[in-house]
């Protein structure tokens, strides 16, 4: 059966006053039994204080003055570690004392309290109450030595007792009083009710007493023994940490010494004590250094200057790591490669050797261009713009693209036209709208930029200048900024001129092609170039009589549109690339 809860604060004033009086037997009724609260919280929150404290205490000794030791210096980690041990030492000390504390702020001793009419568990503010009355019965135990109220659910309330002959006195006048209770509770006597239990509200009240409530007193050190607890971890876990970092740094150097090896001293810099620029700055450095330099290679001298950012001997780490970086960059100037020399930039990223670096790269490229000069025979326009585009290469990168550009004909309907008026059109297959299409003509788009292409590797190394084929334009897409591309437009038109045949009986239609290349370099003027190809139907020299028609005119058509771009091949070789370059 679960007790009554009454806020003893919440209670009337006189109800107040005479549970306070009777529990001091100073007003009835007396209790007849009464038994000390516990005070096992607090004395367990001391001891768990004073193993935190012992923890704590372990935790500044280990690895104290040991530059073998990670705990030779304590860092933000193990100072939280210190200030939470120590915060929790304080937490325990606070919440004993606010425990005690409460029980001395209560108006009445703290504890359980038997009186005629009800038991009550008052250890706070809230109190825990049973009615004699409602027990079936009530029973002496002796172990522990006190009383058993029996309740009708079977729940025991226990009230202890000090001694045999206490728990004796108690039960006989209990028994005495349970006919007094009984008779005042089936005759509602107030007056009775009140004299044996001193928390019934008997109604009456003195005039000239007090009517305000008792009010709770507030306990700085119960309610906020977190706060002072975390902030005495604070000041004392951080005060202590810091003053035994600085014991163990100057135990570490009385251990460590002037003659120590390389490997202690890295022991001692990986502890980061107050001494670490000296060590790191002059008792270390040199000696590695000449280890790294021992070995031969760039890759053991940066190890050494990443290692030592902020050294002392800085300008003989610079110094050490040039001439490394010489010795290997002499090895990448003999292959003679711009890929050779960038590879060695990749692998060694810095500012140490960039001149030199740059100035082997400008080498390969002034020797490629000379190369290229003396192998063609191009006017003075193309042989500037080569070396415009090659400067731009240097600084940018070999990749130049080839585009083609096909642009709408505005008289090809009219070339329909005219072909279905002649007396030999044979039918719409034969309309040269069916011939000269951007899909027939891609294939010849495709095969001369793979010469175009070929010519300008043989010229050039691939890592110098390399030119490769891209996706056509569209008839009005932009010129692409960037990287330098040659543009090849061209327009189909027809020539106004039809040409008829017997065998086969059908007609064909002449066409110019026009043609405009421009070598467009960003930031600089374009090399251009134009070319107007007519292209006559050449009859003769397709053997059509035992040819299907439709046969016979595409290859009638294949071999003009093939002429004219084969004019455009010559044209831009003889332009762009120079005669005497043959790819192999």
């Amino acid at each position: 059966m679960r007790p009554k809860k009454v806020d003893f604060y919440g209670l009337p004033r006189p109800v107040q006053e005479r549970f306070a009086a009777a529990t001091r037997r100073s007003a009835p009724p007396a209790p007849l039994l009464y038994a000390r609260a516990p005070r096992t919280a607090a004395w367990a929150s001391l001891a768990a204080s004073a193993a935190a404290t012992a923890v704590a205490v372990i935790v500044l000794r280990i690895g104290f003055g040991d530059p073998a030791s990670s705990l030779a210096i304590h860092g933000g980690k193990m100072l939280t570690v210190d200030v939470l041990l120590f915060a929790a030492s304080a937490y325990g000390v606070m919440h004993a004392l606010g425990i005690l504390r409460a029980f001395d702020t209560l108006p009445w001793r703290a504890g359980t309290y038997l009186f005629p009419g009800c038991v009550v568990e008052a250890e706070g503010p809230v109190l825990n109450v049973w009615a004699v009355g409602e027990a079936e019965a009530v029973e002496q135990v002796a172990q522990p030595s006190g009383l058993v109220l029996r309740m009708p659910d079977g729940t025991r309330v226990v009230v202890p007792a000090s001694s045999p002959e206490q728990r004796e006195r108690a039960s006989a006048a209990l028994g005495s009083l349970r006919s007094q209770l009984t008779r005042a509770i089936a005759e509602e006597d107030m007056h009775m009710l009140a004299e044996l239990d001193p928390l019934h509200d008997s109604a009456f009240s003195s005039p000239i007493g007090p009517t305000e409530k008792m009010k709770r007193k507030m306990l700085v050190s119960a309610r906020f023994d977190w706060a002072i607890a975390a902030a005495v971890g604070v000041v004392v876990g951080l005060a202590l940490g810091e003053t035994r970092n600085a014991m163990s740094d100057n135990a570490m150097m009385r251990v460590i010494g002037p003659t120590a090896s390389a490997a202690t001293y890295r022991q001692y810099l990986e502890r980061g004590g107050h001494f670490s620029d000296d060590v790191r700055d002059s008792l270390l450095p040199r000696s590695e250094l000449r280890e790294a330099e021992a070995k031969g290679t760039v890759e053991a001298v940066q190890d050494f200057a990443k290692s030592h950012p902020s050294s002392k001997i800085q300008p003989e780490i610079d110094a050490a790591l040039r001439r490394a970086l010489l010795a290997q960059l002499a090895t990448a100037k003999s292959v003679g490669t711009v890929t050779a020399l960038g590879d060695f930039a990749a692998k060694y990223p810095g500012h140490v050797v960039d001149p030199e670096i740059k100035a082997a790269k400008h080498a390969v490229f002034v020797r490629a261009l000379e190369g290229w000069k003396k192998a063609v025979h191009v006017d003075a326009a193309t042989e500037a713009f080569m070396g415009r585009l090659l400067a731009w290469t240097e600084a940018n990168g070999p990749a130049a693209e080839l585009r083609f550009r096909s642009k709408p004909s505005q008289t090809l309907d009219d070339a329909d036209k005219a072909v279905k008026k002649h007396a030999r059109y044979p039918g719409v297959d034969a309309l040269p709208s069916k011939y000269v299409t951007p899909e027939a003509l891609r294939p010849r788009e495709q095969l001369m930029a793979q010469t175009i292409v070929s010519y300008f590797a043989a010229g050039f190394p691939a890592d110098v200048l390399t030119l490769r084929p891209a996706a056509p334009l569209d008839p009005d897409a932009p010129v692409p900024t960037t990287p330098p591309t040659l543009v090849v437009e061209y327009q189909p038109e027809w020539s106004r001129a039809v040409t008829a045949s017997t065998k086969p009986s059908t007609v064909v239609a002449g066409f110019i092609f026009s043609f405009d290349a421009a070598f467009n370099l960003p930031g600089g003027a374009p090399l251009k170039t134009s070319l107007r190809s007519w292209r006559g139907p050449e009859l003769w020299k397709i053997k059509g009589a035992d040819m299907a028609r439709e046969d016979f005119e595409q290859q009638v058509y294949d071999a003009m549109i093939g002429g004219a771009f084969a004019q455009l091949q010559k044209k831009l070789i003889d332009v762009f690339i120079g005669r005497t370059v043959v790819p192999a």
